[in-house]
Formats: C-alpha cells, sequence, structure tokens
C-alpha cells in the first residue's frame, strides 16, 4: 500500500522539477517561494542583548549645520529609535525624549561630558548615544531629486561605569527608497519620515533576536 505522505511529495518533487527545469539559480529560487509560499529565513542572533529590562536614555547628536535645516532631528530621530526597540526588545523602558532634549538646551556643554553622565542624571541604566554623520533628503549630485540617507555612529554607554569606552558600538547607514529615488511627487517631509522608519529599523537590529531571509 503507498504511503499517502511519501506519495504527495514525490508529486510534489516532479512539479517541482517540472517547474525548475532550464531555470537559472536565482530563478530556482523565485519558483521554489511561488511553490512553498515562503522564503526561507535564518536566525540572527543579537549582538548586543543587553537592553533588555533595562531603562535606557537616547542622546542625538547632530552637526549644527543640520539642526539648523532641521531644528527638532534630535527629537524626531529619538523617537523613531525608541518606537522600534520598544516594539522588539522585550521590557525595555526610556528617558522622556523631551527630558533629555530639555537637559541638552540647559546644559550647552553636554557634549563635553562623559554620556554616562546622562544616565546618572535620569537613573537610566543605559545610554544609547546616535551621533548623526548625515542626514539628508536630497541626492548629493542632483538636489532636485529626492533620496533620504541616515548615517550615525551608534554606541551604548553602561552608567554604572561613568569612565569607560562603549559597552558596544557600530555604525548605521540607511537609504530610502534602498534602490533608487523618490517617486514623483513624493514630498520632502515624506521622504523623512520614511527615512527615519527605515533607519530606526536598521539601528534596533542588533539588540534583538530575529530571523531574516536567507
Amino acid at each position: 500500500m503507498t504511503n499517502p505522505r511519501r506519495g504527495g511529495t514525490l508529486i510534489a518533487g516532479g512539479i517541482l522539477l517540472t517547474l525548475t527545469a532550464g531555470l537559472s539559480g536565482c530563478e530556482v529560487f523565485k519558483a521554489l517561494v511561488v511553490l512553498w509560499g515562503k522564503e526561507p529565513t535564518r536566525e540572527v542572533k543579537a549582538e548586543y542583548p543587553y537592553l533588555a529590562g533595562k531603562k535606557v536614555a537616547v542622546v542625538v547628536w547632530a552637526e549644527m549645520d543640520t539642526l539648523f535645516e532641521y531644528p527638532f532631528v534630535q527629537y524626531e530621530i529619538a523617537k523613531h529609535a525608541e518606537y522600534i526597540l520598544g516594539q522588539q526588545v522585550a521590557d525595555i523602558s526610556f528617558v522622556p525624549s523631551k527630558r533629555v532634549i530639555a537637559l541638552m538646551e540647559r546644559e550647552r556643554d553636554w557634549d563635553r561630558k562623559h554620556p554616562s553622565w546622562f544616565g546618572r542624571t535620569f537613573d537610566a541604566d543605559r545610554v544609547l548615544m546616535i551621533e548623526l554623520t548625515q542626514y539628508t533628503t536630497r541626492e548629493p549630485d542632483s538636489p532636485h531629486l529626492y533620496r533620504g540617507r541616515i548615517a550615525a555612529n551608534v554606541k551604548v554607554y553602561d552608567s554604572a561605569y561613568p569612565d569607560a569606552a562603549p559597552a558596544y558600538r557600530t555604525e548605521v547607514e540607511t537609504a530610502y527608497p534602498p534602490d533608487s529615488t523618490g517617486e514623483f511627487g513624493m514630498s520632502d517631509g515624506a521622504i523623512r519620515k520614511a527615512t527615519m522608519e527605515a533607519f530606526a529599523t536598521d539601528l534596533a537590529k542588533p539588540f534583538y533576536d530575529r530571523r531574516e531571509k536567507s
């Protein structure tokens, strides 16, 4: 008596051979996705999983030219980062961004202090420092074409060690749209919002376990 599961497997295999005959490697991959309905994924472990359960102060540094053109960029970047991290990292909490910004405005020499100062001031366990090195909504050589780009040095400081080097550091670079300029008619504000959302998603990845396409 034929095993129905084995029979189903043989039929599926025959269909697969028929579908993929003469196809390139990339085309075979697409055929597999169509046949099975899912793209293969792999598990990626967090590079720094120690924000879970911690209170975090998010501090955003930007150049004066950037602040002049986008005066709320520090608050906007912080809020986008907090939103994505809050979705992905278990039991994380944040010092309210408005309090962090208010302290930065009162203490004009804050960038001369060790970042753990923010943690001690707000009784936060970690300080997430985002140093913006690029923030633009237009292509460098074609200023009439919209395409968002955000780049930053990202560092995490443990507030318990006031003079220590970062416990973790990385660089994040995001472009939106990733492969082309923005659609005709897309506004500067829409590009900025979408780019900040994509940047926050990229920034959060090192801090939680996730699955990515293989």
